[in-house]
């Protein structure tokens, strides 16, 4: 379910910020997010890169690698998706900093791994390699500024020492949920929670059946496919789907699918 979460976190990133967040999915388990600027007072952007494996889920930021380890994917009391969804919210949207102390070459000597906490800075990990005690360094600081979307509001950092990025995605935010729908065959996924995709999909599809709406169009957005997956795995197996396909030209692109639906009178075979 992360890959859900987190295309709709990026889906949401790039209507508030058009074309500053690049994105390269390499495979199927692993995507690596840049932002195009950087934030004020730092010398670069930082990119960050989520990986999915075995034993849960890694983000990787800069040299540093931390590991999310999952319990039970359907364990309600595991956080482990929520916490690696702060920590990616924390790079992108300002929350963290990382300044490195390099050489005349270029070659980076030192990294502190710095969370803008409701109570100041406050270094997270530091890493440090050797040097003569008279050689000095260059200082640099790596940090991000996306714009946050108006579906999400921030929480404060440092609630929790050991991990001082938890809380940064506010779920109170999303509480209240999105407007009532239109029910005109058209169902748009982008303001909804990927763990409400599957119902939501299934509810449309019956009151559009009741009202005699047979043509449907699904947007779940370009992003990196998972969320498209998840919506062909429902419609796949829904009896009362005749057909389904990708938008085309003026539908959507791949962005979309449309749907044909059993007229009243018809059976399924």
């Amino acid at each position: 379910m992360v890959w859900d979460a987190l295309e709709t976190l990026l889906r949401e990133i790039d209507l508030a910020n058009p074309g500053q967040l690049s994105r390269n999915a390499p495979d199927g388990a692993r995507i690596v997010l840049e932002p195009a600027g950087a934030a004020r007072a730092a010398s670069g952007p930082l990119p960050v890169s989520i990986v999915l494996h075995e034993h849960g889920i890694d983000v990787q930021i800069h040299s540093w690698t931390q590991r999310f380890t999952q319990t039970r994917a359907d364990d309600p009391d595991d956080d482990a998706e929520q916490l690696a969804l702060d920590l990616v919210a924390a790079v992108l949207f300002g929350g963290m900093r990382v300044r490195l102390g390099c050489r005349s070459n270029g070659e980076v000597l030192a990294r502190e791994f710095v969370f803008l906490t409701a109570t100041g800075p406050r270094i997270h990990r530091s890493e440090r390699g050797w040097r003569w005690p008279w050689q000095t360094l260059a200082s640099r600081e790596l940090g991000n500024a996306l714009a946050v979307p108006p579906t999400r509001s921030l929480g404060e950092l440092g609630r929790l020492p050991w991990a001082p990025w938890a809380g940064m995605l506010d779920e109170a935010a999303t509480a209240a949920g999105p407007s009532p729908l239109a029910i005109d065959g058209e169902l748009d996924l982008h303001p909804f929670s990927p763990r409400d995709v599957k119902p939501l999909v299934l509810e449309y599809i019956e009151v559009c059946k009741q009202r005699g709406i047979t043509e449907l169009r699904i947007v779940h957005g370009k992003g990196i496919g998972a969320l498209r997956r998840t919506v062909h795995a429902i419609l796949a197996k829904h009896p009362d789907v005749v057909s389904y396909r990708l938008g085309g030209m003026g539908a959507g692109s791949w962005g979309a699918t449309l749907v044909l639906l059993r007229n009243a009178d018809q059976h399924p075979p």
